[in-house]
């Protein structure tokens, strides 16, 4: 049988597990969250992998950075692209596709 997700080992783990996983997703939020790295490399994502991104930012509790982050990406779409029409609004978009 196959070794169980990374998550999973962690949660069985304990809190320093926890932890540390806790700080890697802060570290992504940073990254990803701010707007000049946003804006620079958001463009070169597909939507699906812009989305990805948001939904590893907005579920570990970095909502602003995952707006920030698909509000980038979405400033390089077409009207033929998930995010490219002129009202887009990540939060809501985030709200409604993530809960």
């Amino acid at each position: 049988m196959g070794e169980e997700p990374a998550l999973v080992r962690m949660l069985r783990a304990g809190a320093a597990e926890g932890r540390l996983l806790d700080q890697a997703l802060d570290a992504l939020a940073q990254v990803f969250g701010r707007p000049s790295t946003a804006e620079r490399v958001g463009p070169h994502f597909t939507c699906h992998e812009a989305n990805r991104i948001a939904l590893v930012l907005y579920a570990s509790r970095h909502t602003d950075a995952a707006c920030v982050w698909l509000e980038a990406h979405a400033a390089s779409d077409d009207e033929d692209d998930l995010h490219g029409n002129p009202g887009f609004d990540a939060a809501r978009y985030l709200k409604s596709s993530l809960g």
